[in-house]
């Protein structure tokens, strides 16, 4: 009886660690040809799309406002965004945005930055978001940018929730660099990770007791447990696990 209990548990427990569904979004301008190019006379041809893992949570062109953007190698096969004409302070007239759709509902894990700027580059960058087009831009925060290609990292950033009578949800992310002395900014990756929204149930005094199966939950030990019990996981009717 006590290996039944502890395999069912253990099962259980491995079945909702590995069923938990991930996507991502990545915008890397690699060099190759695709429907979207991006081209400049003094820098190479990139792909202006992003990669998407699913096609329920994808994104689209990132579009420039207010600033020319060039594609550079930095490495073989890797490419950054060259970008000038930014402003000494954050500014509406010059930005970079992003949009991404989700078909389902999703939570919004992390976002990830990978850049960099010259000498007389922005040396700070402000990053918004917003997880509804009918809501306006929230400041994920304002960053410094390194004359070496480092990671700014944002997480938690909500659910993306599907509005009644609204066939997707979607989100934009902003991105503003600014204090230059008129060098560039280089990015040279965006990364966008989601998961499935977590249930409500959350906290034990959530929790209401199953009334659709009836019969006794046993430990893990095999003794019955009564109406009250004790924080932990027991095995009930049918094979059940129930977490209290």
């Amino acid at each position: 009886m006590v290996r039944k209990v502890l395999f069912v548990a253990s099962l259980v427990v491995h079945t909702v660690g590995t069923s938990q569904a991930q996507y991502s979004i990545n915008y890397q301008w690699l060099n190759f040809i695709c429907g979207n190019n991006l081209n400049c006379d003094e820098g190479c041809s990139a792909c202006d799309e992003p990669e998407n893992s699913s096609n329920v949570f994808f994104g689209t062109t990132m579009a420039w406002i207010g600033t020319s953007v060039c594609p550079e190698p930095v490495s073989p096969a890797n490419n950054a965004l060259y970008s000038d004409g930014w402003s000494a302070f954050a500014s509406e007239e010059h930005y970079g945005v992003l949009s991404g759709i989700a078909l389902t509902t999703v939570q919004v894990d992390s976002v990830i930055i990978t850049h960099r700027r010259e000498d007389a580059g922005p040396q700070r960058l402000k990053i918004s978001f917003t997880g509804s087009l009918a809501q306006p831009f929230q400041e994920l925060g304002d960053a410094d940018v390194l004359t070496e290609f480092n990671t700014t990292v944002f997480t938690d950033l909500g659910c993306l929730e599907i509005q009644e009578g609204m066939p997707y949800a979607a989100f934009q992310l902003k991105v503003q660099p600014y204090q230059t002395e008129g060098g560039k900014w280089h990015l040279d990756g965006i990364r966008v990770v989601a998961s499935a929204c977590q249930g409500t149930m959350t906290g034990i005094e959530e929790y209401q007791p199953a009334t659709t199966l009836t019969g006794p939950y046993f430990d893990v030990l095999g003794r019955p447990v009564g109406d009250r019990p004790a924080q932990g996981v027991y095995s009930g009717p049918k094979r059940q696990i129930q977490i209290f």
